[in-house]
């Protein structure tokens, strides 16, 4: 019997944006390297991004960035976690 592969769908910013419940332009700056020292992991097809739900690099980002503690912005509301 072959072992059941892991169901990856790609998504776009706003379709990965609306999973994580964050704003479009919040996963597109934290795609990019120049924003961040641990950015999203993207695939690039031509010059759209695109995101690899369910994949490994993805899980482990997720994982890590679920372990850090962030500040608040002001007019936050107090305990409030941040992605």
């Amino acid at each position: 019997m072959i072992p059941e592969q892991p169901q990856l769908e790609v998504l776009t910013s706003a379709e990965l944006a609306e999973r994580l419940k964050v704003r479009e332009s919040w996963v597109i700056d934290q795609s990019k390297r120049s924003r961040t020292s641990d950015p999203i992991p993207i695939l690039k097809l031509g010059k759209h991004r695109r995101y690899r739900w369910g994949s490994p690099e993805l899980g482990a980002w997720l994982e890590r960035r679920a372990g850090q503690q962030h500040t608040r912005k002001a007019g936050s509301t107090k305990g409030e976690t941040k992605l």
